[in-house]
């Protein structure tokens, strides 16, 4: 047998042996880590009511900050490049909904304002990952918006790229 022989034989029992444990009757699944395995659809968080809460004021190309109740809303300077009358409203509910108004404003590109809602009142679970989301009238989650959790605050911030009703939500990891 000559040497070009022996290494095209070489290469396809190498290239067999490689093949072959990949065509088993079984099926493996991939090798995947626990988080990315699965995420259960978000639900709104149950919360004991908070009064009604109400905030108005002109907000402009310097920015500014709305309170209601312990929920809050903040343009940053630049957002805008008019002065707006901007409304947010808690409504007394079993979940922290909040209601950013004029509804649909939008920002200057790259900007956006940030709701920050307290979760104090609600019934958070361990291991849980608070969001906030954007809701129709009927409270029916439309999408997530960006959000960080602070535990030592018991808020949640969230990145708004337009005014509409934001509710708290629960994101459960699933294993």
């Amino acid at each position: 047998m000559n040497r070009l022989t022996r290494i095209h034989r070489f290469y396809a029992c190498l290239l067999f042996a490689t093949l072959v444990p990949g065509c088993a009757s079984e099926p493996t699944a991939p090798d995947t880590p626990p988080m990315a395995q699965a995420v259960a659809s978000p639900s709104l968080t149950p919360c004991k009511p908070l009064p009604d809460a109400f905030a108005t004021g002109w907000i402009g190309p310097k920015g500014g900050i709305l309170r209601a109740g312990p929920h809050s809303l903040k343009v940053p300077p630049r957002a805008l490049n008019t002065t707006v009358f901007i409304t947010l409203e808690a409504s007394s509910s079993s979940v922290n909904q909040v209601t950013v108004e004029p509804k649909g404003l939008k920002f200057n590109d790259g900007s956006a304002a940030y709701l920050t809602v307290s979760y104090e009142n609600c019934s958070v679970q361990p291991g849980s990952q608070e969001q906030i989301v954007k809701v129709s009238e009927t409270l029916t989650v439309l999408q997530a918006v960006p959000s960080v959790m602070d535990p030592a605050t018991l808020t949640v911030e969230g990145k708004l790229l337009l005014f509409s009703d934001y509710a708290l939500s629960t994101y459960a990891v699933v294993y």
